[in-house]
Formats: C-alpha cells, sequence, structure tokens
C-alpha cells in the first residue's frame, strides 16, 4: 500500500484510480485488499475494473460485491472495540464505482457511463423477477447484492442490441468454442515443445 503521504498526493493532483476486487485478492498483490478507502478518504473516486479475465471472475456484478462486501469488512473490523461508527460505502456508490466512474477512470466519461443526452447508448437490461432478484424492493440494491451476469436480458452498445432475450446477438457460438477451443489447443502444443 502507498503510504498516505503519496494517496494525498494523487488526491491533489486529481489522478484516476481504478480498482480490480478480485485481482489483487486472488493474485496476491500488496495486501490484496482494493485501497478503496485510501482512495476515498482523498477525494478520489474510484473506478471498478477486472484484470486477468481469463483467470478470474469477468464481470462487474462480482466486482461490485467482492468490493462491497472487502469495504465494509475493513470498516468494521477498524471500529472493533471502539465507540466509532464505521464509514461504510453503499450499493449507490459501488454502482457508481462501476459505471459513471468507471468510465472516467478510463476517459471516457464524456463518452458512456451513464444514461445522459449525448453519450453513447450503452445499458444492461436486468431481469428483477429471476430467483435471485425477487422480489425488487430495491432495484440498487438487487443490481449490486443479488444479481449476476445470468440476468442480463438484454446488452445495448452504441444504441445497437448485442443481447436480447438472453441471447448474444449476431454471434455463432458453436463457431465462437471452436475457435475457442483451436486457440487453447495452439497454446498447448507450444507450451508442450518448451
Amino acid at each position: 500500500m502507498y503510504a498516505p503521504e503519496a494517496w494525498q498526493a494523487m488526491g491533489d493532483a486529481g489522478v484516476t484510480v481504478s480498482l480490480a476486487p478480485t485481482s489483487e485478492a486472488q493474485i496476491g498483490l500488496e495486501t490484496a485488499v482494493p485501497a478503496i478507502d485510501e482512495a476515498l478518504a482523498v477525494g478520489i473516486r474510484p473506478g471498478l475494473s477486472i484484470d486477468v479475465e481469463v483467470a478470474l471472475a469477468s464481470d462487474m456484478f462480482t466486482q461490485m460485491r467482492t468490493l462491497h462486501a472487502i469495504q465494509r469488512m475493513r470498516a468494521v473490523n477498524a471500529a472493533y472495540g471502539t465507540d466509532t461508527t464505521p464509514d461504510r460505502i453503499t450499493s449507490r456508490d459501488v454502482l457508481d464505482f462501476a459505471t459513471a466512474q468507471g468510465a472516467r477512470t478510463n476517459g471516457l466519461g464524456d463518452v458512456t457511463g451513464s444514461l445522459t443526452p449525448g453519450k453513447q447508448a450503452d445499458l444492461l437490461v436486468v431481469a428483477a423477477d429471476d430467483i435471485n432478484t425477487m422480489p425488487l424492493n430495491d432495484a440498487v440494491g438487487t443490481l449490486v447484492l443479488g444479481a449476476d451476469a445470468r440476468n442480463i436480458e438484454a446488452v445495448v452498445v452504441a444504441g445497437q442490441v448485442r443481447k436480447r432475450n438472453g441471447q448474444l446477438v449476431g454471434v455463432d457460438m458453436d463457431e465462437l468454442r471452436r475457435q475457442v477451443t483451436e486457440s487453447r489447443n495452439t497454446i498447448r502444443k507450444a507450451a508442450a515443445k518448451d
């Protein structure tokens, strides 16, 4: 972890920070704890990202839930045995980190990250009546804490439908599986020669 002075310098400079919550723990980087509290303490609202998607969870639902749980664990642990009330991020914070802040940290805040006139039309339609999302009481809480990739009914990217009724549009899944398997086999052969 960076020293508090380094975090303050980053906050003062207005830098962006992207956190990949599952990577740090799985790969064993530094303390294995995403630096959410350090970033927020100096006014940095981080974006969420996904790292090493060939080996780790490649969906933003997992990243949101992991960050939410880790930050809350840290908050409660820091306050344990004291009379202080820990600062806890909310499901709204986490959704913001995954969407608007994620776009901003990647330099795309003017293009995507929110449904705003003038931005490209990127959106997910998530089923709220599936076994793991019903009954819908709080849309943001359900999205962050209950939903997962299987609940995505539709995907629109730049106004183009990419998934409809739970199925990818314009993708030959059999051909894609063939290509992926062929790629894996080629890599295995090359690795066996070394």
